[in-house]
């Protein structure tokens, strides 16, 4: 009776961890062939693990509750998941008797097998005939250890364990490097996934209830000087998630004009291109542009306007403030605080456009959007920088009069400004892929 008891709670617990685990694959599409990495990000809490593309990213729901395949040291499963076969390799401290189990989730033993073991590796081959979460229940000197195993695709022929002796010297060597990759979770959670493919990267937010495999997009947003952008999809929009970083020329903020094009990097008060590339401001935020800059105004011509290429890569534009109403839609403003001018609070927009790291007060940012607004100040009219760390001004294509809209984000609000402003202000550049 009492070994069934002590099977019996070794199997609910064994239940309860599956329960509380999720596994994460990432597919590529479009511009790469294959995803190359991804790094994973808890927007809660900013743990983040970076992982290979070809990997799986497993979430440990529950805090304090971790995959048993982690916990354990004295044994490793790999590849896990797999299909139908893989290898279970143990360390043993000197020559003994060892059991190896397999149960199903319904506490069933599908498997077993028993060995003298010499000290040191010993390795096993898993067989499993159907798809589906398993135990591997390990029996040494030391105890029982329980490892979670998942196959995804069926081997043929019976369940069984099968002692292959000591593990060989190259497998050995490989399997101290193997790494589960592993992040802290709670359902409700936003996760951001910054997945490269190649020179490509594309963003995307999640909050997963189950394991699930990705469809990553990979899509071509490269400037003149051959910069790739980090770009994310929003609703039916493609955005840089980042800011335009092309500095053709720069200037101090002292100098400036409402129709010439000026281009500028906070904080730097000289004209060399080199250097102001070289400056953390430059890294972190991009460039500032005026708006003649933004909308690539040749010269004092305003006629000429609505006829040249904007400032953004081939295949992209400088957003309309019609595009922006559609971002703030699609995240939850209603369309009549869209519409309007000043603060729109609707639908708490400007959080989820904000990174959840970087301003003077980040408490109300979630980033939830993976749109990662950073707060990269302006350039004013009267010829100095202002606002690092607390606000984030972006032009758009629509001009009235004179003036040009524009949008800002703090760090006070959860909302976002439209107005209008004076062309000669360096903003920030955020790029809309063309709708075609």
């Amino acid at each position: 009776m009492k070994t069934k008891l002590i099977l019996s709670v070794f199997l609910l617990s064994a239940l309860f961890l599956d329960g509380q685990t999720l596994y994460m694959t990432f597919t590529a599409s479009g511009a790469a062939n294959a995803v190359d990495s991804v790094k994973a990000t808890n927007l809660r809490t900013n743990e983040n693990v970076t992982l290979p593309g070809s990997d799986t990213l497993v979430l440990n729901v529950n805090d304090g509750i971790a995959d048993p395949g982690k916990t354990n040291q004295n044994g490793s499963i790999f590849p896990n998941p797999f299909s139908g076969i893989s290898s279970f390799v143990t360390n043993l401290p000197e020559a003994q008797d060892v059991e190896v189990d397999v149960y199903n989730l319904s506490g069933q033993k599908i498997a077993h097998t028993q060995a003298r073991a010499g000290a040191g590796s010993a390795e096993f081959s898993l067989f499993l005939s159907k798809t589906g979460v398993y135990l591997v229940s390990l029996t040494t000197s030391r105890g029982r250890s329980g490892f979670k195993a998942v196959c995804t695709e069926t081997s043929g022929g019976a369940d069984r364990v099968v002692y292959l002796g000591a593990g060989s010297a190259s497998k050995s060597t490989a399997l101290k490097g193997i790494q589960t990759y592993n992040l802290g979770y709670k359902i409700g959670d936003v996760l951001l996934y910054r997945c490269r493919g190649g020179n490509y990267i594309t963003i995307l937010t999640d909050s997963p209830t189950a394991s699930k495999k990705y469809i990553v997009e990979f899509v071509l947003c490269r400037d003149s000087d051959g910069k790739n952008y980090a770009v994310v999809k929003i609703g039916n929009q493609w955005w840089m998630a980042e800011n335009l970083a092309w500095l053709p020329s720069v200037k101090p903020a002292s100098k400036g004009s409402d129709s010439l094009k000026f281009y500028y990097v906070y904080g730097y008060e000289d004209s060399i291109v080199a250097a102001a590339k070289n400056t953390e401001n430059y890294k972190r935020y991009g460039v500032l542009y005026n708006w003649p800059a933004a909308i690539n105004a040749p010269g004092k011509k305003s006629s000429a306007l609505k006829s040249v290429q904007d400032v953004c890569p081939g295949g992209w534009h400088l957003p309309y403030d019609e595009d922006w109403k559609m971002l703030e839609t699609t995240l939850g403003m209603d369309q009549h605080q869209a519409d309007s001018v000043f603060l729109r609070n609707s639908g708490e927009v400007g959080k989820k456009l904000k990174s959840t790291l970087g301003w003077t007060n980040d408490t109300n940012c979630s980033n939830s959007s993976g749109f990662t607004v950073l707060p990269g100040g302006y350039r004013n009219t009267h010829g100095s920088f202002q606002s690092l760390l607390r606000n984030a001004l972006y032009w758009t294509a629509t001009q009235i009069d004179t003036l040009a809209i524009y949008r800002g984000i703090n760090d006070q609000d959860t909302g976002v400004y439209r107005f209008t402003t004076f062309r000669s202000h360096g903003l920030s550049v955020r790029c809309i892929k063309d709708p075609y």
